[in-house]
Parts: C-alpha cells; sequence; structure tokens
C-alpha cells in the first residue's frame, strides 16, 4: 500500500510505539499472572493475544474477574509497572524521527490509552515534551479505547484528517485512525506480533528508519 508524503500532522501513540516497555509489561502481566495461579506468557505469546480493550485480554488469558475488577487488576498491574517506566528507553530511531518530522514543519502530538498524568510525565522525564503540541491520554488506568480522546484532540487543535497519519504498534491503534479519518502508519517493534499488524491492511514498517526512509523522504 502506497503512503501519500504531503501529511502536516503526525500523532504518536506512546507505549510500545515511542517507548520500548515491551519487557516491562511482560515481567509485570507475568507477575500477576503468578499470584492468581496462572500460566505466564513469553513475549510472543503476550503479543499473540494483547489487545484493547485490555478486560478482554486479561480474559484471554486466564484472568475470570470473579473476585476482582478491572480497576482492581489496573491498580495491581501499576503498582510494579510504574515506578520502573522510567527505565524503559524511546525506540532505536525515535528521536531521529521526530527531529526530522519537526524540522519538516510538521505538527506532532501524542495520543495514549496512558493515564494522562502519568502519560504527560513520562514525556517530560524523556526529554521530548518539546516536539509535541499536545499530549492526550486517557482519565483513568484501565487501558480502553481512546477514539473518545482522538476526537477531542483533533476537535480541540483544528486537525484536518485527511492530512494527518497516526503511527501506533497496535491493530486498535489502526482502528482509532480509521474512526478518525487519518492514514495509519504501524510500527512491529512494539505490543502485537507483525504478522497481526500486517492482517489490518495497513503499512507496517519493521524500524523507525524504514518508516522515515518510507513516509517522511528527504527532498
Amino acid at each position: 500500500m502506497l503512503m501519500r508524503s504531503d501529511f502536516d500532522t503526525v500523532i504518536w501513540d506512546f507505549n510500545g510505539t515511542l517507548i520500548d516497555d515491551l519487557d516491562l509489561v511482560v515481567r509485570t502481566v507475568n507477575t500477576q499472572l503468578e499470584k492468581r495461579d496462572l500460566s505466564t506468557l513469553t513475549a510472543k505469546a503476550y503479543r499473540d493475544v494483547f489487545g484493547f480493550p485490555i478486560e478482554g485480554y486479561y480474559r484471554r488469558i486466564g484472568v475470570t474477574f470473579e473476585n476482582e475488577s478491572m480497576a482492581d487488576l489496573s491498580a495491581d498491574f501499576f503498582a510494579d509497572y510504574a515506578p520502573a517506566l522510567k527505565d524503559c528507553p524511546l525506540h532505536e530511531g525515535v528521536l531521529d524521527t521526530l527531529r526530522q518530522v519537526k524540522a519538516r514543519g510538521m505538527r506532532q502530538y501524542v495520543l495514549s490509552a496512558m493515564e494522562e498524568g502519568m502519560l504527560r510525565s513520562m514525556i517530560c522525564h524523556l526529554d521530548i515534551d518539546h516536539f509535541f503540541d499536545g499530549v492526550y491520554g486517557l482519565a483513568h488506568q484501565e487501558g480502553d479505547s481512546k477514539i473518545l480522546r482522538g476526537r477531542d484532540l483533533s476537535r480541540d487543535f483544528a486537525i484536518d484528517s485527511g492530512t494527518a497519519l497516526f503511527i501506533g504498534d497496535t491493530a486498535h491503534d489502526a482502528e482509532v485512525a480509521e474512526e478518525l479519518g487519518m492514514s495509519i502508519a504501524l510500527i512491529s517493534k512494539g505490543h502485537q506480533s507483525p504478522e497481526r499488524l500486517r492482517d489490518t491492511g495497513y503499512p507496517v514498517y519493521e524500524s523507525y528508519q524504514d518508516l522515515s526512509q518510507m513516509v517522511f523522504p528527504s527532498n
């Protein structure tokens, strides 16, 4: 599928797209599974099963919710995940791509299913906040759809969906972009396997170098 090159806006997912938190997530989820006497996951198995909404993914890995709510499970997850997140790096090539997009005069935003306060804190911690005109997350930690926040973002910044590109690492990111009427590029270094991403029918890139060359080519 050919990708247009006249974008003026790029919207980034955060977890798995900008930041490499895959290993941390797998470790944290496996701690949760061990507490509940459930089988743990390899990184490959996790990437084959992970998806949105998060509650559905938890059910697929054996959590029944008979004695706990999604809010309980999220609080348990973030108790281990949040303190260690600051040690996770950006994916290789992210900084160069952010600089390249900014140099082209394009607006950049972040749209994430992470709780917005934590999201903003991490973006500042990574010292990449100056790249973005807006950062939108959720009001809670339960990881449901970010389509509504995407609509808020589009409205608040008068984004023309016809010249906007959404970059993410999951099929849900493709769904969000579809709902917002934006073009889509998927990075296969995050939370879902390349095979699952290719099943969406949208362009999938194995590295930021590949994405930059194809989507933001030098003149």
